[in-house]
């Protein structure tokens, strides 16, 4: 049974496929930038959203600390003191005051006599 009613379903469909009708068509309009009704109903314009306005966050710059530098004391530059040299005195030629008492030849040398 249910198979004869798939196959009458089948051919009815296949018999009704000439009488659909494909919609290809170019159509053209004129619009005139209103939204217009075939009844009376008043237009709304859409309802934007409300503007909001974040003002951008407060930049706080606090000013550098101040700081109070004592300038550096000018150096000491010392000096050192002349050093004065006084010239070497001349040589003097010095003469023996006693002559020096010389041995013979082949003696052992004498004592000289302190005094």
């Amino acid at each position: 049974m249910t198979c004869t009613r798939v196959l009458i379903l089948g051919i009815a469909g296949f018999l009704a496929m000439p009488l659909a009708q494909a919609d290809a068509s170019v159509r053209i309009g004129i619009g005139i930038g209103v939204p217009v009704y075939y009844r009376p109903y008043p237009y709304y314009p859409y309802p934007y959203p409300y503007r909001v306005v974040i003002a951008p966050a407060p930049i706080v710059v606090a000013p550098p600390p101040v700081v109070y530098v004592q300038p550096a004391p000018a150096p000491v530059y010392v000096q050192p003191a002349p050093v004065y040299v006084q010239p070497a005195p001349a040589p003097v030629a010095v003469q023996p005051t006693t002559p020096i008492p010389q041995s013979p030849p082949g003696l052992p040398p004498q004592p000289v006599p302190y005094r």
